[in-house]
């Protein structure tokens, strides 16, 4: 359930946040709520451990990361430390995970930034959020550098559409080749050398193959790339249900038509890197 902050905002930080708050006791989960909502910040909140991390999944398949989430340290099920380890192995260090505890201090579990007693509060969220950024080392630069030269695959049926994703892929010196559907993505990458695409952008709805069944029939392949060659839906459609059939198609993003340039860029660079690195 999500709680939609007040008009009363603490500013700028607090408006950019995106906040997740998991914890099973419904009275502790309400208080934490309404404790960030007193300092302007909305949250999604999750009694469920395995809804929460879904939640999570959808999100960053959208790019849409959490900044911040709260996790009690006694989920029923499910414990703090072991669903913090499952939230650090997708989002690495993209967000800051504080655990909630009855008494507060102690040893940090692995993975966690911090350590907040409960009941919280909002402006102590706040600082410790700020802290812990402050701590953090610098992220590797996302730099567009890394899609210089790059080849990329764009599955899109409608013309006009495929024309600016070419346009704006060859602006950063990227490779484009087109296909107008997914039939024709599957054959193009089947023929190519194998790691000739260093990535795929999908359109779902094709004519002939859709995104989702050119994109099965990709990961099927016996080649070496097929597993690994980063595949980015691209659609109008972008309900909950609709991430969780491109994830489970094999897709590792899926971005919502009209996309960004800035958006495609990012992805594409955290895709690719990942990839290189071999995480």
């Amino acid at each position: 359930m999500a709680i939609q902050p007040s008009a009363g905002m603490a500013g700028l930080d607090a408006l950019s946040l995106s906040v997740l708050v998991i914890d099973g006791d419904d009275e502790s989960r309400a208080e934490t709520a309404a404790a960030l909502l007193g300092v302007g910040v909305g949250a999604d909140d999750y009694g469920d451990a395995e809804q929460a991390m879904e939640m999570i999944r959808l999100n960053h398949a959208r790019r849409q990361d959490y900044n911040l989430i709260l996790v009690d340290c006694a989920m029923p099920g499910k414990d703090g430390a072991e669903l913090i380890h499952e939230i650090r192995a997708l989002l690495k260090d993209t967000a800051t995970v504080i655990i909630l505890t009855i008494a507060g201090g102690g040893t940090i579990p692995t993975g966690a930034d911090a350590f907040m007693a409960k009941p919280i509060d909002g402006d102590a969220v706040l600082r410790e959020y700020h802290n812990v950024l402050a701590r953090r080392q610098p992220e590797e630069t996302q730099s567009e550098a890394i899609l210089d030269g790059r080849r990329i695959l764009v599955a899109e049926d409608m013309s006009v559409n495929a024309e600016i994703v070419k346009q704006l892929l060859s602006m950063n010196f990227m490779e484009v080749d087109h296909a107008e559907n997914g039939k024709e993505a599957v054959e193009m990458f089947q023929k190519s050398e194998e790691g000739h695409y260093d990535a795929i952008l999908m359109d779902v709805r094709m004519p002939v193959m859709d995104g989702l069944a050119a994109t099965e029939a990709i990961r099927a392949s016996a080649r070496s790339d097929a597993k690994t060659v980063p595949i980015i839906a691209m659609t109008s459609n972008y309900f909950d249900e609709d991430v969780q059939r491109s994830l489970k198609a094999g897709m590792d993003a899926h971005l919502e038509k009209p996309v960004e340039p800035e958006q495609i860029y990012r992805t594409l660079a955290e895709l690719i890197r990942k990839r290189v690195k071999g995480a």
